[in-house]
């Protein structure tokens, strides 16, 4: 495996954000717990909040269910904006797509993540939703 330091930023959180991402796989999975702070700060439209990593991971499948009984498939990543603000922290904005299971225009999605970069791997300490899901 490639030394952290040898690898593009971008590349490095692309293949992060692959291990959290909805197709992921289980969020039981030690290798997406292994990716939030404990607890980390979630944001959206209705403010921000301390979550412990417990929570998160055991909300993710209601997630699952909330995006199919929308009619939505899993949100896929579109696209990945990196900025490195110092020696260990990372920002990325995110946009991603749900396709509709109707086959109508899929829903465009964003996301932004502070990343704490120890030099080895990534951890998500701040998870911001830019805007909610649309309604049924």
């Amino acid at each position: 495996m490639p030394d952290a330091s040898t690898v593009p930023l971008d590349s490095r959180v692309r293949s992060f954000l692959a291990a959290v991402g909805p197709a992921a796989g289980p969020a039981d999975s030690p290798a997406v717990d292994d990716c939030f702070a404990d607890p980390f700060l979630l944001a959206d439209d209705t403010g921000a909040r301390p979550v412990p990593r417990a929570a998160f991971l055991a909300a993710l499948p209601r997630r699952a269910q909330l995006f199919a009984d929308l009619g939505l498939g899993p949100a896929a990543l579109t696209g990945v904006t990196c900025q490195r603000l110092d020696d260990r922290y990372v920002l990325a904005r995110t946009d991603w797509e749900a396709s509709r299971v109707d086959g109508g225009r899929p829903v465009p999605l964003a996301s932004s993540f502070l990343l704490h970069d120890d030099g080895e791997q990534f951890r998500v300490v701040l998870y911001l939703n830019h805007q909610g899901l649309p309604q049924a």
